[in-house]
């Protein structure tokens, strides 16, 4: 009797975890933009779910801050990814295909000039102005005959910030990228290994999104206000990450809400936090991104100096690092790291602390919309309907 073969187990949850852990290998930033990422590139796999796509805008200060590596990541887990000069020919013809690009442009500078106040090239202006919504348009010459098609893409260019136009730049999701601290090993991202390995999580987040566009539509469709701030624009090219992420499920949902409270909002609506409070935060962040039971302080310290754009981190002598952390984490400890004793804190102790602080910065929890008729006008529940009789 023949053996019925396995039913492929298609997890959204789980594909992204793994494109995530794929994308670590190559790219070094927090975490929030790491999830951001990954819900952006999933969503270039299910374009027809939604009517606005965001922009991915990543910058730096830096030429060695891994900002054309940001872009070949999106290249590898993006549908369709294509970077190329953008000419009017070119342009034309790719839009003119049925599976729309992700249109990848590395030097947006090249475009707009430094100070981003260039004309730039009128088919890529609507492409990347226009064409977040999904009734944007480019009219294309065919045969002598003008003929409109939609140019509703995503898109991710790079260069530095000011050489983004105003308008392009508030359809953008950005991510603010820095030069990979000494000690942290990364794969090239040319190499033909690493491009062999990234297309399992391509092909893999392809298939999921697809076989669940109609969720992720109606998610998009019916999505409530997640965050007070989650609305007009912001919830245009936040909503299909909020959408994909409500599908995928697991930790999803909250890692992209972290993501958007993160990257998203203006510095003033974010609590500033004391040196000492920072520290507590970031290490505790250290102890459940690595899982370990204890830590060194030279591997604490070397952790916090490699943070990126955290100003106190750079400028601290080592000394005065040495007094905030022992404020912020608390007598300093003999803990066995690696079956070699060191001076270090335990991770119980410290993500309890962290703990306390998170809930103390956290402002009360937003109170669900709440439930109207128009909730449950769908459903069979009988309960609440008022029988009208002659």
């Amino acid at each position: 009797m023949k053996t019925a073969e396995p039913e492929l187990l298609i997890d959204g949850a789980q594909i992204l975890d793994d494109a995530w852990d794929f994308a670590q290998t190559i790219l070094y930033m927090p975490d929030e933009m790491f999830w951001a990422l990954i819900l952006a590139c999933a969503a270039s796999h299910t374009l027809n779910s939604f009517t606005t796509i965001c922009r991915l805008l990543v910058t730096s200060k830096s030429p060695l801050s891994g900002k054309s590596t940001f872009l070949r990541a999106v290249i590898m887990l993006g549908n369709n990814a294509w970077k190329s000069k953008p000419t009017s020919y070119a342009l034309r013809s790719k839009f003119n295909a049925r599976e729309k690009p992700l249109v990848i442009v590395d030097e947006i500078s090249e475009i707009y000039g430094k100070a981003g106040l260039g004309r730039g090239q009128p088919d890529l202006n609507t492409i990347l102005k226009e064409g977040y919504e999904s009734n944007a348009m480019l009219s294309l010459s065919v045969d002598r005959d003008t003929v409109d098609v939609s140019c509703f893409c995503m898109a991710a260019v790079g260069g530095l910030s000011n050489a983004v136009p105003y308008d392009i730049w508030t359809r953008s999701i950005p991510f603010k990228m820095s030069t990979v601290p000494a000690g942290i090993r990364l794969r090239d991202s040319l190499d033909a290994d690493t491009e062999a390995l990234a297309a399992p999580h391509r092909q893999r987040m392809h298939q999921w999104a697809r076989a669940n566009e109609k969720e992720i539509q109606h998610a998009f469709k019916n999505l409530r206000r997640v965050h007070p701030k989650l609305y007009s624009r912001l919830r245009q090219i936040w909503g299909p990450l909020f959408a994909v992420a409500a599908v995928a499920g697991g930790e999803w949902p909250s890692r992209c809400l972290a993501a958007f409270k993160a990257m998203a909002l203006d510095a003033s609506e974010q609590p500033v936090l004391t040196t000492e409070q920072r520290i507590l935060l970031d290490t505790a962040r250290l102890f459940r991104k690595t899982g370990a039971d204890t830590l060194s302080t030279k591997d604490i310290a070397g952790w916090l100096r490699g943070i990126p754009d955290v100003e106190v981190y750079e400028v601290l002598s080592d000394r005065e690092l040495a007094i905030q952390m022992s404020k912020a984490l608390g007598t300093v400890g003999v803990v066995a790291v690696e079956g070699q004793q060191r001076k270090g804190y335990r991770a119980r102790k410290v993500l309890a602390a962290a703990a306390q602080l998170e809930a103390a910065l956290t402002p009360p929890a937003e109170e669900e919309p709440e439930e109207d008729e128009f909730d449950t006008f769908f459903e069979d529940d009988l309960t609440e309907v008022t029988v009208v009789t002659a």
